[in-house]
């Protein structure tokens, strides 16, 4: 399947909000049904630089920053598309737009999202509570101090 990343533009909107109600759905498999809506989609990205994964003229995942603090705040793939390389184009491409090193929230429970990001050199730097339940706010450092970093790690 070849993947292109892209500028969200307007007409993205739809679509992009059917595909982030289908990944929560699919990702919080604990909440309940109907939790997730589409207009969520236009709130958890409001400010932010929001890169589309186009595969065949279709949006298939986004990624969206808040460049001031070089936070990955969403990440999402369609369920149809998950582990064919999409999620890691959109990381990638997200590099362009993180000034220092970046951070993220994945919530606990979301094993699959913290499996992904732990194997691409982020590492776990606190835990709290969020409204999606206890999170893990995780951070990606420079591969200078990655090697050398004490940062707890989940997996041991």
């Amino acid at each position: 399947m070849e993947i292109s990343i892209r500028e969200f533009v307007e007409a993205d909107r739809e679509a992009l909000r059917a595909l982030f109600v289908a990944s929560r759905d699919a990702a919080f498999a604990w909440c309940p049904p109907g939790a997730h809506k589409r207009e969520d989609f236009d709130a958890c990205t409001e400010g932010e630089r929001i890169l589309v994964a186009v595969a065949a003229g279709h949006p298939v995942g986004f990624a969206s920053v808040w460049e001031p603090d070089s936070f990955l705040h969403n990440l999402f793939v369609h369920p149809q598309y998950q582990r064919q390389g999409v999620a890691s184009a959109l990381l990638a491409s997200c590099e362009a737009y993180f000034s220092c090193p970046p951070t993220l929230k994945c919530v606990k429970a979301n094993d699959n999202a913290r499996r992904f990001y732990l194997s691409r050199g982020w590492r776990v730097q606190s835990e709290a509570e969020g409204p999606d339940g206890p999170y893990l706010l995780m951070v990606r450092l420079p591969a200078t101090e990655e090697n050398t970093s004490s940062m707890a790690r989940p997996d041991g």
